[in-house]
């Protein structure tokens, strides 16, 4: 696949640096320092210019290019490249980065302003923050909408001890859900009928949204959280600030910024804004930030986020999560101190995998890129195919999760049997897709 992109941001750097490990990618950047960065740290073809220029993007859109994406950091700038793009090429694939709500309409976006597909990780994140930090002892989120199910994340806290007296044969799930992969420190467990969970245990389950909330209820929910204090009143913060408003939520959001604050302040019905560094522990303490049921930094400063998340739990925050921007940070912020943290590459990462790979209807990269949870049919050449669950040899870290077979969503048990036409979702290393390849006889693309 021959890819445009416009800007080279820390969004459109992510994207360049997904695709070109199996597409051949242009990168254009108007400013001349982002221009030297790219050149100097990815294998892809660059020019430095404007790339909302009609001029240049004749030169660049060749009849061979299949996807076109504008990311800057301006929203008009991405929807007007993608206009151009489509009266150079027809047929050519335009994604547009959109930051503004109002522009996220996908009847308005494709009708009229060419825009095929809009990427907003700012509200991604938000949307994924806000399951966490709503959800108890839920740690990561993310919606598998196309098949109406979701995929979540748990810390099996002291809270939960008395589930791991319990070996799995005899604990009763709700009937929605299913464990998929348990994360014990470095080992990835894939859970058999005499596992026990440990405390400190990372619980990925998958399930319809009821079954995903009784599971947070049995590892020992006390109440529904509704009280929070965000850190940053940038587009994530503002738009989580927003979401939370909804539920009627408590909110406090610290920002630094004086005239960001008073823009906030009328945009924002019921949370109240505070003008102040909320990585200064004066201002924490002073804010309660023991007595709220989470702590959310958000701000576009990797330091300061790590140090209002370390400087909260000390204080007493009992859940915190962060955002982070770079991807050379991902590691900072796997520290146990800090419940959750969201990076605009993973998110980012997974929504070009479903540009690139549209006919998965689920395809999402796990864990630093090194596991996969994705959709895959049972056809006629499938090796699975007419066979129970029980007699399929998937790999020793792979797992059917879920199968969707007439529009219906459910979770299989040793005696199911695979038809041809299911739409079966699936857990698994990156290093054994191979051999799932071969059992589904079929092409399954991996992040990066």
């Amino acid at each position: 696949m021959e890819v445009v992109i416009i800007g080279a941001g820390t969004i459109g750097y992510s994207i360049a640096k997904t695709l070109s490990k199996n597409h051949v990618v242009t990168v254009i950047e108007d400013d001349e320092e982002r221009y030297e960065y790219i050149v100097e740290n990815l294998d892809v073809g660059t020019l430095n210019a404007n790339g909302a220029n009609p001029k240049v993007l004749k030169g660049v859109i060749k009849p061979d290019t299949d996807l076109f994406l504008a990311v800057t950091a301006y929203d008009e700038v991405n929807i007007f490249a993608c206009m151009v793009a489509k009266q150079i090429k027809n047929d050519i694939v335009t994604v547009a980065r959109v930051r503004n709500s109002d522009y996220l309409d996908p009847t308005t976006l494709k009708g009229f302003m060419a825009v095929d597909h809009a990427i907003s990780p700012e509200h991604l994140i938000a949307d994924m923050m806000f399951r966490v930090v709503t959800t108890e002892n839920m740690v990561g989120y993310d919606s598998l909408r196309p098949i109406g199910a979701e995929l979540a994340r748990f810390a099996v806290r002291e809270s939960a001890r008395y589930m791991t007296a319990i070996p799995f044969k005899d604990l009763l799930l709700p009937p929605d859900c299913k464990i998929v992969v348990i994360h014990r420190g470095e080992d990835i467990i894939m859970p058999n009928e005499t596992d026990f969970l440990v405390v400190g245990d990372e619980v990925t389950v998958v399930g319809k949204s009821n079954g995903i909330i009784e599971f947070d209820r049995m590892l020992g929910r006390i109440r529904r959280p509704k009280d929070f204090i965000i850190v940053g009143g940038g587009m994530v913060g503002e738009t989580l600030a927003r979401m939370l408003e909804k539920e009627k939520a408590s909110v406090k959001l610290i920002e630094k910024d004086e005239r960001r604050c008073e823009r906030l302040s009328k945009r924002l019905d019921r949370t109240t804004i505070i003008n102040g560094d909320g990585s200064d522990p004066a201002v924490l303490q002073n804010e309660n930030v023991n007595m709220v049921d989470a702590l959310i930094s958000v701000r576009d400063d990797e330091e300061a986020n790590l140090l209002a998340c370390l400087i909260g739990r000390h204080l007493g925050a009992p859940k915190v999560v962060s955002l982070y921007t770079r991807r050379d940070y991902e590691d900072v912020f796997c520290m146990k101190e800090i419940d959750a943290a969201f990076g605009f590459y993973d998110v980012v990462t997974n929504e070009i995998l479903h540009l690139t790979a549209p006919e998965f209807k689920v395809m999402l990269s796990l864990n630093s890129s090194t596991e996969e949870f994705f959709s895959v049919k049972v056809t006629e050449g499938s090796k699975v195919k007419d066979r129970a669950m029980a007699d399929i040899d998937l790999p020793e870290r792979s797992i059917i999760a879920m199968i969707q077979r007439e529009g219906e969503t459910f979770i299989p048990v040793a005696q199911t049997v695979l038809k041809e036409g299911d739409l079966v979702l699936v857990y698994a290393v990156i290093a054994d897709i191979p051999r799932l390849e071969r059992l589904f006889r079929a092409h399954i693309p991996v992040g990066p």
